[in-house]
């Protein structure tokens, strides 16, 4: 099989792969990238372009000695673990990484790499979109989607109906993204959205239907609604089982200490 491998001098820890040259990536593309972060925002809104776009296909991969000894596979057919996917239909490139780095340091190496290639002239690319959840704790009830851009992307942005993030700090490998964006060509800017402390899907589609209004895509997200209203009943069910446990453990504490406590 014919590939082609992009290294750059200051990234030469990762590569990007090539693969599948049948179709050529067309100038000004738009590179989303999603990786395993908290609430699993970015694979679960990358995962849902991917299954849904028409004419997506996968290209390549991205490799690094830094990916930690995980395998991935999907209905019995294993997969890289941080695919390259384009569409020329959308002109949108999706990188999805579905595991987590060992060391941070992986992440600077890596996101020169992206960049290197995304300029390149098999490329040109335009743009780069990351994905990142607000921890929250409890219920969440609204997924309102915020952004933090370059200043050049604030007015698309904000004809779209989001708000930015006037303060704040981005951690992790879609900060080192964002920076050595911000050093060259490419434009650069994340979204985020509240999310819990396990995949949220709600607060993935919410950023979907932000996709769907800036790029014109028609994602459907209804399914991930609906798992994440099962995700929350299960949490409350599990709430419930809790506060019944705990009842349970004070009234057998108050039983062996003697006494009873009465309510009118």
């Amino acid at each position: 099989m014919v590939k082609k491998e992009y290294i750059c001098d200051a990234g030469k820890n990762s590569k990007v792969v090539i693969e599948d040259f049948s179709v050529q990536i067309k100038e000004g593309a738009t590179l989303i990238v999603g990786f395993a972060g908290i609430g699993l925002i970015g694979p679960i809104v990358c995962n849902s372009l991917i299954d849904q776009i028409p004419d997506i296909k996968e290209i390549g991969f991205i490799t690094s000695e830094y990916l930690p000894p995980i395998a991935i596979f999907y209905e019995g057919i294993l997969k890289h673990p941080f695919r390259i996917y384009y569409s020329p239909m959308y002109n949108l490139i999706v990188g999805v990484c579905e595991v987590p780095f060992q060391i941070f340091s992986a992440y600077n190496d890596l996101s020169r790499t992206i960049c290197n290639w995304a300029l390149s002239e098999d490329v040109r690319a335009k743009e780069i979109i990351v994905f990142q959840g607000i921890p929250q704790r409890g219920i969440i009830d609204d997924y309102p989607v915020y952004y933090a851009a370059e200043e050049e992307m604030v007015e698309v942005l904000e004809k779209h109906g989001l708000e930015k993030v006037d303060k704040g700090v981005i951690i992790g490998p879609e900060a080192t993204l964002i920076n050595e964006a911000l050093t060259n060509r490419l434009k650069s800017y994340a979204l985020f959205t509240p999310v819990l402390e396990i995949p949220t899907p709600e607060g993935a589609a919410a950023i979907i239907e932000v996709l769907n209004s800036i790029y014109g895509l028609n994602i459907d997200t209804s399914k991930l609604i609906e798992e994440g209203k099962e995700i929350k009943a299960k949490m409350l069910e599990l709430a419930e089982k809790a506060k019944e446990y705990q009842a349970q453990q004070l009234g057998s504490a108050r039983e062996s200490q003697g006494y009873t406590q009465y309510y009118q």
